[in-house]
């Protein structure tokens, strides 16, 4: 009976203290996202890139890229509607805090530049020419500051959760899964 305990101990000493992944140098980070705009009532989808180009201090800078896509409906009292779907893409330049604790959780800070594409379409169904005015969003560059974090569930396999507030009204909230190439 005592060997048993000993082994759970034992067990779970090394679990407790493996490190499941540190990113370094020349690691690289593929992944989709789900987020949530303030302005608008559906998600939004993402793709995710990150190379770590070097170890700086006690994290790496990671340089990639960035892809999201959402839409959206405004229907107004006289049954008409206006429909906008936005495009982004981006560069993405992140500081990853990689030495805490044991490397499974890992916070970041970065900025991102990109383009918006963005397509609306009105739809008159009173067909009486008269349109609805509103806020028009439009196309152009953006500029965004974001935090994150990132937890390792394995050496190959990261949630992560990430706040982006940036120009053009866009301030997000998003929910997504890493994986380590």
């Amino acid at each position: 009976m005592k060997i048993r305990k000993i082994t759970v101990v034992v067990l779970f000493l090394i679990l407790g203290s493996a490190s499941f992944s540190q990113l370094k140098e020349s690691d690289n980070l593929l992944g989709g996202s789900v987020g949530f705009w303030a302005k608008g009532n559906v998600p939004m989808f993402g793709v995710n890139f990150e190379s770590q180009l070097t170890q700086a201090g006690i994290g790496t800078v990671g340089l990639g890229g960035i892809f999201r896509y959402y839409t959206f409906t405004n229907t107004y009292g006289n049954g008409d509607s206006r429909r906008y779907s936005f495009s982004s893409i981006g560069a993405q330049l992140n500081y990853n805090f990689n030495q805490i604790s044991s490397g499974s959780f890992v916070p970041y800070i970065g900025i991102v530049a990109g383009y918006n594409y963005v397509n609306h379409t009105y739809t008159d169904v009173t067909r009486n020419a008269v349109y609805v005015t509103d806020i028009n969003y439009s196309s152009g560059a953006w500029l965004w500051g974001q935090l994150g974090m990132r937890y390792f569930f394995s050496p190959k396999v990261a949630g992560s959760v990430r706040l982006g507030l940036g120009n053009n009204d866009f301030n997000t909230l998003e929910l997504g899964v890493d994986f380590k190439l």
